[in-house]
């Protein structure tokens, strides 16, 4: 019903000369939807929803478009967080994020929630970035904000031993800085939306619950 609803807008709406970008985030338990202006932050929407990202997702996308007087098609770039998350969640932050940027013919961008959380981070000494499981977590390593090496997958007891051993002293807190995000989208290319894939963690979240 809700595609159906966007399809409709998406044909009937005239857009604005501004610059209007969606971003979307359902990869954990707050679900955050923002709208940003001409690359300046101008609402957003933050929701702990547990497992009902399927329900407020695009009820919020709605919401926010409509109290800032614009139209769907007044969007014109999706920007989304790929994961690693639960299995549910960034399964439907990726899927609106596509079908918006295919319906609309718009660029989409993508970013992984283990960079965002890195680069939101003001300290530019070496960090750590976690995402955790049951069994253990994804992680990245992040000095003067830029990610060292890869992502990568570890148990707990993986976790401790590579701590110790790389002798890092600080673990980042899951804190978004919109305005970092937004620089960051700015300084990477837009992509194919069929070329935006999730990221999962180790451990599907489906299979626990």
């Amino acid at each position: 019903l809700w595609y159906f609803f966007f399809l409709f807008f998406a044909i009937i709406t005239i857009g604005s000369d501004d610059m209007y970008s969606l971003f979307i985030d359902t990869h954990d338990l707050d679900l955050v939807i923002a709208l940003y202006k001409d690359k300046k932050l101008k609402d957003k929407e933050i929701k702990e929803s547990l497992r009902n990202h399927s329900d407020y997702t695009m009820p919020i996308i709605d919401e926010i478009i409509e109290r800032n007087n614009i139209g769907i098609h007044d969007i014109k770039e999706i920007l989304v967080v790929n994961g690693p998350g639960s299995f549910t969640g960034v399964r439907i932050g990726v899927t609106i994020a596509k079908m918006l940027a295919y319906t609309l013919n718009i660029p989409i961008k993508s970013i992984d929630s283990i960079t965002m959380y890195g680069i939101s981070d003001n300290d530019t000494n070496k960090k750590l970035v976690l995402i955790p499981d049951v069994k253990g977590s994804y992680g990245g390593v992040f000095e003067n904000n830029i990610l060292i090496g890869e992502l990568f997958y570890k148990t707990k007891a993986e976790l401790d031993e590579y701590i110790k051993k790389n002798n890092i002293n600080k673990i980042v807190e899951n804190n978004i800085d919109f305005n970092k995000i937004i620089e960051y989208f700015e300084n990477i290319e837009p992509t194919l939306a069929h070329l935006v894939n999730p990221i999962y963690v180790k451990v599907i979240e489906a299979l626990k619950w």
